[in-house]
């Protein structure tokens, strides 16, 4: 049901963009609008139909109020609009305020530090330079310049759509940059947003509301908390994205109270507002914080996009379910790269996560597909579910049947509270070699059915329920990092071949090439080290011929690692 509620949603918004564009299609010249030149004094629109704004206005506002079912069409056409004692553009009634911006012009707007009682008792007043009760699109190729010194930057309390044919949009605002109650779409342009909380947000909490829907564009986003974020459904079908979020990786990397589930204490912050931003009230009222580059409450999903992100928190979050289908990812983050409280799946793209807590993170975790690069300082695959349980659970796991996964971790490279199934894809990880840590680590069965697998860090166990051969060697003396592993057949063809990126004292191999009754050579920068005969779906041996080393990573997964808040 709330899958269905979410997609007609997203089809209501689908179906506005559609409307907003017509609508910018027929009136895209405003030959028959009314002209309007700003000067001294507030300027009135109180009826619904076209305007044109032009000049300068610094002591003054515009205010909207065309009755309940009016809608505004307004073109921006080099206005300059200043007001100290409240909104710049201020729609206080109407169903509908559609701004166009002028080809080649430049347009600003700016507010007032402090605001003056506008509204009738009992009624919100307004919080943001361009401010609007009902519904707002943006569209037009001309540039807009918008400061929020009161707190937001756009502000409309139901629907906000950004067109294709959007120009330049830059935002500076104390608290949220571009805030849509019920949804915010943008379908494409050019935003340069700098906000002191979140930078693109919607939060309404209510069904079929509070989805954020990005189609397109190029974002340069600086948020002292939230990039983007959706209190339900947030999509992504495309754009460009330079993010950083609080004080970005290494502020988050130095936090404790570690729990990506919404269950730790963050403990000391390190980060301060820019000193032309103080601390807004919202900071003080009790809000959690968060400090994410993407963050959902239900769904996100990631369909294309090129993201460049620089999080002191998790870089994609969502208190439900996580899907990446495609996209080009580049990732720094103080906690998790890929965090979902329920089911995370992976099925394309290119993922870098240069530094991050843990990669990947979920209570299931499916990988089908793509090229993951994983550096982390603990877990880089974790599969959890915030919860400290004796015993397995097995409706916790991990599940690689796709794409090929890199990873070099600090703590376990792979993870499970549950199970771990090997599947298909390509899996080399190098992880510790000793301690409570190991290339992977679980506290049920690992079960190999197909795919590639080399690890270079400490022993572990692959289940008797494995269909695919797995050689397991343990080294008498513990083999250097930048060491090359390769396991070759009689002819000395290269069946798998890796070079570790940590110390290591014990590899596994898999690979459907493998079979058993044949003899392989398993070789360490060029040189023999040892035979190994394929007995049974597991063998195992010391490189010297002697008995394997059986062991753990550690006594099973964690509850799961991260630090961040919802």
């Amino acid at each position: 049901m709330k899958g269905k509620k979410l997609c007609a949603a997203i089809m209501l918004s689908i179906l506005f963009c559609f409307c907003a564009a017509v609508i910018f299609a027929q009136d895209a010249n405003f030959a028959q609008a009314a002209r309007i030149t700003l000067g001294s004094g507030n300027v009135t629109i109180n009826r619904a139909g076209d305007y044109v704004l032009s000049g300068t206005l610094r002591n003054g506002q515009v205010l909207i109020d065309p009755g309940k079912n009016g809608v505004v069409r307004l073109q921006l056409n080099g206005a300059y609009i200043e007001n100290p004692n409240g909104p710049a553009i201020y729609m206080k009634s109407g169903a509908e305020l559609i701004i166009n911006l002028a080809a080649g012009t430049e347009n600003t707007l700016i507010d007032g530090k402090n605001y003056r009682a506008v509204s009738a008792a009992g009624e919100d007043d307004p919080k943001a330079a361009l401010y609007v009760k009902n519904s707002l699109t943006i569209g037009g190729s001309g540039k807009l310049s918008v400061t929020g010194n009161y707190r937001n930057g756009i502000h409309a309390k139901d629907a906000l759509v950004i067109s294709r044919e959007s120009g330049n949009i830059s935002v500076n605002a104390v608290e949220e940059a571009i805030q849509g109650g019920d949804s915010v779409t943008i379908l494409g342009g050019v935003f340069d947003l700098r906000a002191g909380n979140d930078g693109l947000k919607s939060n309404n909490s209510d069904a079929g509301k509070g989805n954020v829907t990005i189609n397109g564009g190029m974002f340069t986003i600086t948020a002292g908390r939230d990039a983007v974020q959706a209190d339900n459904g947030l999509t992504i079908n495309g754009g460009i994205f330079t993010i950083k979020t609080g004080g970005g990786a290494a502020a988050g990397a130095a936090i404790s109270g570690r729990n990506s589930f919404g269950n730790g204490d963050w403990g000391a912050r390190g980060w301060n507002r820019s000193a032309q931003f103080p601390a807004p009230a919202a900071a003080a009222s009790g809000d959690s914080e968060s400090y994410k580059a993407f963050k959902a409450g239900k769904e996100l999903v990631v369909s294309a996009g090129t993201f460049t992100i620089d999080a002191q928190d998790d870089a994609f979050h969502s208190n439900g379910n996580l899907t990446v289908r495609r996209g080009t990812f580049s990732i720094n983050t103080g906690d998790d790269a890929f965090h979902a409280d329920n089911a995370l799946r992976v099925e394309g793209g290119t993922i870098n996560i240069l530094a991050c807590y843990e990669g990947l993170e979920g209570k299931t975790i499916d990988i089908a597909g793509g090229g993951i690069t994983i550096v982390s300082s603990d877990d880089a695959i974790n599969a959890a579910d915030g919860r400290a349980t004796s015993g397995v659970n097995n409706s916790i796991y991990a599940r690689i049947s796709g794409g090929t996964i890199k990873i070099t971790a600090t703590g376990d490279g792979v993870d499970a509270n549950g199970n771990l199934y090997l599947a298909g894809g390509e899996l080399y990880v190098s992880g510790p070699s000793m301690g409570m840590q190991g290339a992977i680590d679980l506290d049920g069965s690992f079960v190999v059915s197909g795919g590639k697998l080399i690890t270079a860090g400490s022993s572990l166990s692959p289940s008797s329920q494995s269909t695919q051969p797995v050689i397991l060697i343990s080294y008498t003396a513990a083999r250097n990092s930048g060491s090359v592993i390769s396991l070759r057949d009689s002819s000395g063809r290269a069946l798998l071949e890796y070079t570790a990126r940590t110390q290591f004292s014990a590899s596994a191999f898999s690979s459907p090439d493998i079979k058993t009754g044949q003899t392989y050579g398993l070789y360490i920068d060029g040189k023999k080290i040892t035979d190994v005969t394929v007995r049974g779906t597991v063998t195992a041996m010391a490189d010297n011929g002697g008995t394997y080393a059986v062991g753990r990573g550690g006594p099973g997964g964690g509850p799961g690692g991260g630090r961040g808040r919802r």
